[in-house]
Order: C-alpha cells, then sequence, then structure tokens
C-alpha cells in the first residue's frame, strides 16, 4: 500500500514492498516496543488477521525471538534501538536470512527520527507516533496476504 498522495512522508511511509514467500504456512510478527499497552493493542488487531505475534520489550529479547522464532515481519520501537544511526537494524540487515523479512519502524516524535535515517538504516517502512494502529496493521496484513508480482 504505497501512500497516498494526501500522506505526508514523515508520519508514515512505505518505501521498499515486500511480500512474504509463498507457501509460508507460519504467519509471524515480532512487536518490539517497550509499552506493553501499545504492543498489545498492535497484537490483537494482527491476530484478528490471523497473524502469530509475539511482543518483546527489550533487544535482548528481540534478538533471541529473531533467531528462534523466525518471524517474517519485525515492527520495532525505534526508541529501543538507542545507538546513533540503528545500529540493531543496521547489524539485523546484513544477516542474509532477513532480506525477506519486513521491517517496519515506529519512530518518535521527540526527539524525531529523521525519515531518511531511518531509511539508510534499512527499514521498510515507517510510522512516526503517535500513529494511526490501523496503517500498520494494513501494511503487515498486506506482506502476508497479497500475491508476488509476476
Amino acid at each position: 500500500m504505497p501512500p497516498r498522495s494526501s500522506d505526508n512522508e514523515s508520519e508514515f511511509a512505505l518505501w521498499r514492498i515486500k511480500r512474504a514467500r509463498p507457501g509460508d504456512s507460519a504467519r509471524r510478527v515480532l512487536i518490539a516496543h517497550k509499552d506493553k499497552s501499545i504492543a498489545d493493542s498492535l497484537a490483537v488487531q494482527l491476530r484478528l488477521k490471523g497473524l502469530q505475534v509475539i511482543h518483546a520489550q527489550d533487544l535482548a529479547s528481540v534478538r533471541a525471538l529473531l533467531h528462534s522464532w523466525q518471524p517474517q515481519a519485525l515492527v520495532l520501537d525505534t526508541a529501543l534501538d538507542s545507538d546513533p544511526g540503528y545500529v540493531f537494524i543496521r547489524t539485523l540487515r546484513m544477516d542474509a536470512d532477513v532480506t525477506g523479512r519486513l521491517l517496519v519502524a515506529m519512530s518518535n516524535v521527540w526527539p524525531a527520527d529523521p525519515v531518511q535515517n531511518l531509511k539508510d538504516a534499512g527499514f521498510d517502512a515507517h510510522c512516526r507516533r503517535p500513529c494511526s494502529t490501523w496503517r500498520i496493521v494494513d501494511l503487515v496484513d498486506a506482506f502476508f496476504t497479497a500475491p508476488l508480482a509476476r
């Protein structure tokens, strides 16, 4: 779902359209967010779409789940990747196993995460907090349900 002309890229953007691999029966999403209530809200909405969802509140748990559970989509609160330049995401991008994984940033309002920095780090999309959770849900759902372009 590319942004509409009325959308503001500083608030919401999809830069790389990806689709889950066909035949992947497990549809797993990892929500990495400090705030349990925000993660729970997203998780409920994603589960209603038939997705498996786990929430992690720190990068150590995120790392462990990425390797053991192998989710196809990661929604990351950028406040968790506090190292300058989003070191966690940049390192994750170097892993050959994540090339098909959808990486969505839930970026900061203050201080603002610059959009270009999010793109350069390797995120596929972002939604600036506070954001409409339906956008993230629709984006992740489309990743799993939309057919691959031929």
